[in-house]
């Protein structure tokens, strides 16, 4: 049941492409009211233009934090636990902003997080300290979580609300690197929309793929790649520049995430069938 509901959940990334398209739902989906009950006069679906928008973002934020929410539980007695939790924090938080439609207030200002999460970064990271001896190694940890927090809003941080680079950001030429002709970056219509789409992906994949490393021992543990692989493949193809093209349909999608669970599927039964008959730990008994 573990294995099946992950591999539910890797579908939540493109689970807006299912029901709905650039005219609004599908005509198979059936209409239960919850797109009217969200829209306001001024037709924004909680702020977004749309509430195929609204779907894509929401899912986004709540499949990553399904992943820091795994990392976190199958970690509680490390020093890093606590840098998870905050992080995990971090996806919540977005949650938070998007059903109470508060991305337009100062809750959603990116000082004002900034300083939210600075006294949590240092209040956890004191609590932990407080309990593991402090070593260099496990500074650089807590130092790459911080990273971590910030990843959902990178886009804010880089660039301003009209997509411009902040005067203090040193100009590297990046974001002429990635402009085309058409003033198209990587395929998307902003630099500020591309960091925003590479920190959510990247953000979610960190999660996933910690999730996986420290679920030693658990059954679902190889399961754990398929949503781990979808948000991989996410990041490639916003690097590729192919992130709107037929390989980013949702079809496509399906198939990685059906054909990714079946092997993995295959792999654990056969894995299961050697150690239900040959046991090494039998070997060792005196």
């Amino acid at each position: 049941m573990g294995a099946l509901a992950i591999i539910g959940l890797s579908t939540l990334p493109y689970f807006h492409d299912f029901i709905t398209d650039s005219e609004g739902l599908k005509t198979w989906v059936p209409i239960v009211g919850i797109e009217n009950i969200l829209t306001d006069s001024n037709q924004k679906v909680l702020g977004f233009s749309t509430y195929r928008v609204f779907l894509y973002t929401f899912l986004i934020f709540v499949f990553a934090s399904i992943g820091w929410a795994g990392w976190y539980r199958s970690t509680r007695n490390k020093f890093y636990s606590n840098g998870l939790f905050l992080v995990l924090l971090s996806g919540i938080y977005q949650i938070i902003l998007i059903i109470l439609n508060l991305r337009r207030s100062i809750f959603n200002e990116l000082q004002n997080k900034l300083i939210l999460f600075g006294l949590l970064f240092l209040l956890l990271s004191f609590l932990s300290f407080k309990n593991y001896r402090f070593t260099l190694k496990r500074l650089i940890a807590w130092l790459t979580l911080a990273v971590l927090v910030v990843m959902p809003y990178l886009h804010d941080i880089l660039t301003d609300k009209g997509g411009a680079i902040w005067p203090w950001v040193p100009n590297l030429g990046i974001e002429s690197f990635l402009t085309d002709s058409s003033g198209m970056v990587r395929g998307l219509r902003s630099y500020r929309l591309l960091l925003y789409l590479f920190g959510i992906y990247l953000f979610s994949h960190v999660g996933w793929i910690g999730w996986f490393m420290d679920a030693k021992g658990r059954k679902y543990r190889a399961f754990l790649l398929v949503p781990a692989a979808l948000s991989l493949y996410q990041i490639v193809l916003i690097v590729l520049s192919r992130r709107e093209t037929e390989f980013n349909s949702p079809s496509i999608n399906l198939y990685i995430t059906v054909g990714l669970s079946i092997l993995l599927a295959i792999n654990f039964y056969f894995n299961n069938t050697v150690s239900e008959k040959h046991d090494p730990s039998e070997q060792n008994k005196v």
